[in-house]
């Protein structure tokens, strides 16, 4: 897969929220995590990321669609793989980071060499973690009806371990253990027997483009 490049967006971390989703559509690098890796989850919600940084963050705009939304966890490192999750999976040299977030943009992440040496990140690092969620806890859709939903996230560079001009590995995925519909889908193929988003090895090239 060709190294995705992530633009520059000038001044895009004091921008009012309301803009950030429409910022980001116009302006932003797009995806798609549409691959179905294991025939017996064959369900695919539509879902597009569009990415940019500026001086001090990396931003992600989730847009999904035909979604049997669950939300039942309400706070961060809660097991948000559980609900309808979106995640983001990154590997640079020495450190391994994945950062994972419901529809209500509750957050669970850690840090660490590899997957089995990580650490969750704590309370005041996860408090430096935007999240612009379309859905609250008063407004979430039914679970027997495909619904609609975004997210937008702002993740400091300093806490994923790049800087502009950074070139990195990382996946995206598309998640729901408990769903009524359980699904798993990824933006680069995963090549394992069953369902394992922690894999490295089949993670694509980005770079912070300057």
């Amino acid at each position: 897969m060709p190294t995705l490049k992530i633009p520059y967006l000038k001044e895009m971390f004091h921008e009012n929220p309301l803009n950030i989703s429409d910022r980001l559509i116009t302006s932003g690098a797009m995806i798609h995590i549409d691959k179905i890796n294991w025939k017996e989850y064959p369900h695919r919600p539509g879902v597009k990321v569009y990415l940019g940084y500026c001086d001090q963050k990396l931003w992600l705009n989730y847009l999904v669609a035909n979604d049997f939304v669950r939300a039942v966890c309400r706070e961060d490192q809660e097991p948000v793989w559980q609900d309808s999750c979106v995640e983001f999976f990154v590997k640079q040299e020495d450190f391994y980071r994945n950062f994972e977030f419901n529809s209500l943009g509750v957050c669970l992440s850690a840090f660490g060499p590899d997957r089995n040496s990580r650490t969750r990140l704590d309370e005041a690092s996860l408090a430096q973690i935007l999240r612009f969620p379309s859905l609250s806890i008063e407004n979430l859709p039914s679970e027997s009806v495909a619904a609609n939903w975004s997210l937008s996230v702002a993740i400091p560079l300093e806490l994923i371990g790049l800087n502009p001009g950074s070139q990195f590995m990382a996946n995206f995925y598309k998640c729901g253990d408990k769903t009524i519909v359980p699904h798993y889908i990824s933006w680069s193929s995963i090549g394992t027997s069953a369902p394992d988003f922690h894999q490295p090895r089949y993670f694509a090239p980005l770079e912070l483009a300057r």
